[in-house]
């Protein structure tokens, strides 16, 4: 059901596409982006193939996309140097760790709380950035919903193989049902900021 729930703020991008800023249109396909891996991934558990390699792929592409959505929101030339190193080095440390540290059929409990640590990171600062004129609605939205989603699962991310091999069935259960809840909850959040930033080209 949550894969399906991204279905809402990507029908609000594309329906709005022309009416938003260009943040919004990354975010937009940011969400397709989530959208196509996690029907891939579902696709591989119902055939009972291990998915963990495209959760490798996903942490380093989630990670380009929003730090280019957040490139387009605060609009400087200053941090564009550091987001751009950003975006070229991470993907490069992802690959560094399943080839040397963690294995690719394995949770990235390495990069995967990076990843959260830096977009929690860019949320928080984009709260306090100092230029309100590049400060939205839309884009305090947005934000929100990364601080909700990321905070919530940080943890999650760096325990999720010790999780996975001595938590019992219920417990893992009751886990990523709790992680599925606030990706929903982020996804709604999302189709809220889309709703208002629609008319504030």
């Amino acid at each position: 059901m949550v894969p399906a729930s991204t279905l809402l703020p990507i029908a609000a991008g594309l329906v709005n596409y022309k009416r938003v800023d260009r943040s919004l249109r990354t975010l937009t396909w940011y969400l397709c982006f989530a959208l196509t891996i996690n029907v891939i991934a579902v696709v591989l558990a119902s055939r009972h193939t291990n998915n963990m390699p495209l959760l490798h792929f996903y942490t380093a592409g989630e990670l380009v996309l929003v730090t280019l959505y957040f490139k387009h929101a605060f609009n400087d030339r200053k941090t564009d140097r550091w987001l751009n190193l950003i975006m070229i080095m991470y993907p490069v440390l992802c690959v560094v760790n399943f080839v040397f540290f963690q294995s690719i059929y394995s949770f990235n409990t390495y990069t995967r709380p990076l990843e959260a640590l830096i977009i929690i990171l860019l949320s928080a600062l984009y709260f306090a950035w100092p230029n309100t004129d590049r400060v939205t609605t839309a884009g305090r939205w947005v934000a929100g919903g990364f601080l909700l989603y990321f905070c919530s699962s940080f943890f999650q991310f760096i325990f999720s193989n010790v999780v996975s091999h001595y938590a019992s069935k219920a417990q893992k259960s009751l886990i990523w049902n709790m992680h599925a809840t606030f990706v929903l909850m982020m996804y709604v959040l999302f189709f809220v900021a889309i709703f208002h930033g629609r008319n504030k080209r």
